[in-house]
């Protein structure tokens, strides 16, 4: 599924478009605008405006239109999203989507300078937003500190996985992030986020910005040390330990039965 490295990637893609004019935007699935009340129309104020630059917060791809910054559209890509420019995408397939790539998943389609830029989503759980406001989400990962996730942590009961899971918290991660994070922190991501010690904090911290530099060095979310360990056959590499598998903080997790406590 797309987490920050791959949103990253798309940021990418799209910056290359810097500069260009827009000269249509069609969304045919207006099921995929949010907020869900807000007319179509609204996304016509961007014909005729430049695509000036490009940001990301998290997993929130932001594409900056008009010369003063007039307006930005939120790209949002949930679980299967991928951005296609002239048909072509950074990212060829997705974790947990089909190996179908069909065009009729492209939910919003905008016209750059001639270059069609489509939000293709097989399940429909991305988004696209005219002015998104990004103070709902939580400090970005890929520059966590340790004192931002000790601040995040103290009193809270829930799981250290769901609490990294938490975009309002943490903005970023997603499942198998979190799991490389844990992993290799040794930390078990059924713990309690509240009863971490400093040193445990500080381990997770680091190694969440640690994870996100050296898997987007090898080209994605899939590709950390832990990911072929993700069956119950599996030992660990780390303490030749069993690997144990659980729903934590609704999702599907995989963690060392040894190290990670």
């Amino acid at each position: 599924m797309p987490e920050l490295i791959e949103v990253e990637q798309y940021r990418e893609a799209l910056d290359v478009l810097c500069g260009e004019t827009v000269m249509s935007v069609d969304i045919p699935d207006s099921a995929f605008v949010r907020p869900r009340e807000a007319p179509l129309e609204v996304f016509d104020a961007l014909v005729g405006r430049t695509l000036a630059s490009t940001s990301r917060h998290g997993k929130l791809l932001l594409a900056h239109f008009g010369t003063k910054d007039d307006y930005v559209v939120g790209m949002r890509f949930g679980m299967t999203g991928r951005l296609l420019i002239d048909g072509v995408s950074p990212i060829e397939t997705l974790e947990y989507a089909s190996g179908r790539n069909d065009p009729a998943w492209d939910r919003a389609i905008l016209d750059v300078g001639g270059h069609r830029v489509a939000m293709r989503d097989q399940r429909r759980l991305g988004s696209i937003e005219l002015d998104p406001d990004t103070r709902q989400l939580g400090v970005e990962a890929s520059t966590l500190t340790a004192s931002a996730l000790s601040g995040i942590c103290t009193r809270r009961t829930k799981a250290i996985k769901a609490v990294l899971l938490d975009q309002a918290l943490v903005a970023g991660l997603g499942n198998l992030l979190v799991d490389e994070t844990l992993w290799q922190a040794g930390i078990d991501p059924r713990r309690s986020a509240g009863a971490l010690s400093g040193h445990e904090i500080d381990a997770v911290a680091a190694q969440a910005v640690a994870t996100v530099r050296t898997l987007s060095a090898r080209g994605g979310s899939h590709t950390g040390d832990s990911f072929e360990l993700r069956h119950l056959d599996a030992t660990c590499h780390r303490c030749a330990g069993s690997m144990s598998h659980d729903t934590v903080g609704g999702r599907s997790t995989w963690w060392c039965a040894t190290h990670q406590s």
